[in-house]
């Protein structure tokens, strides 16, 4: 019931006083002074009066208590829709939950069958380098032991440990195509000697005197540089050449057939 009609009943119950008031007060009032009629009626309007002014209070309590029921009511909806949404919530993040442990599964039988195979890559892979012609092994033994840190660390992800290897295999590749020269001591009949290198990709590894009067090439047969007659001019233009302090052209290095090594005493070949 609102206030307004709580109003109306505390009227209607204030004039059934009144008249319960003024009933009880005729059959005496013919035996009553003017003063005690005036008395009886000031008692009436002054509870009139009281019965009001509780009415009034009793409307803005019950205001209040209505807007404090109406709030209640909100909040409750607000708590039964978060019950319900988080809910839903649970049931999207179980069904997550069950497609990342079938995948981590899977990945797991994936890595059990590919992380050999890259471990063995790249145990080849450095048996190739320290195997091979003895140009920037410091630092290519480096990036094998880099990637060897990556295929061993437990956090690193099988498509990074793959791209890891494939990346020390396409720089192997690129070194077996590349031309290079570099001035540095390699050791040369039993004594460590200043030469300049020049590494042809990996068909040959030559060596020349810093005067520029003597060569060598890298035999792999004989894991030595041996000396090379005849060429020394040829592999003086090719350094050239690489360092461009010579314009490109055709120069004629020594070279052995393929698995042979490079031909030693004898003349150039193409």
């Amino acid at each position: 019931m609102g206030s307004i009609g709580m109003h109306h009943v505390a009227k209607w119950a204030t004039g059934v006083i009144c008249l319960v008031c003024v009933g009880l007060a005729y059959p005496s009032a013919a035996g009553q002074s003017p003063s005690g009629v005036k008395k009886t009626a000031e008692k009436t309007v002054a509870t009139d009066v009281k019965t009001q002014k509780a009415v009034d209070a009793w409307a803005v309590e019950e205001k209040r208590l209505l807007e404090k029921i109406d709030e209640q009511e909100r909040a409750l909806r607000r708590v039964t829709w978060e019950q319900n949404k988080t809910a839903q919530y649970l049931r999207t993040l179980e069904q997550k939950v069950k497609e990342l442990r079938e995948k981590a599964r899977e990945m797991e039988k994936i890595n059990a069958k590919l992380l050999p195979i890259l471990d063995q890559g790249l145990e080849k892979l450095i048996t190739r380098v320290k195997t091979d012609i003895p140009f920037d092994q410091t630092r290519r033994l480096k990036r094998m032991e880099d990637t060897a840190h990556t295929l061993n660390d437990y956090d690193v992800g099988l498509l990074a440990k793959t791209r890891a290897l494939f990346d020390a295999m396409a720089g192997e590749v690129d070194f077996g195509y590349s031309v290079d020269s570099k001035e540095t001591e390699v050791d040369i009949q039993g004594r460590s000697t200043r030469v300049k290198l020049l590494k042809v990709g990996r068909a040959g590894l030559y060596a020349l005197s810093m005067d520029g009067e003597k060569a060598y090439v890298w035999n792999p047969r004989e894991n030595a540089y041996l000396p090379v007659e005849g060429s020394v001019r040829d592999i003086d233009e090719a350094v050239e050449i690489v360092e461009r302090i010579r314009i490109i052209e055709l120069t004629k290095l020594p070279m052995g057939r393929p698995g042979a090594g490079p031909r030693m005493g004898g003349g150039p070949h193409e």
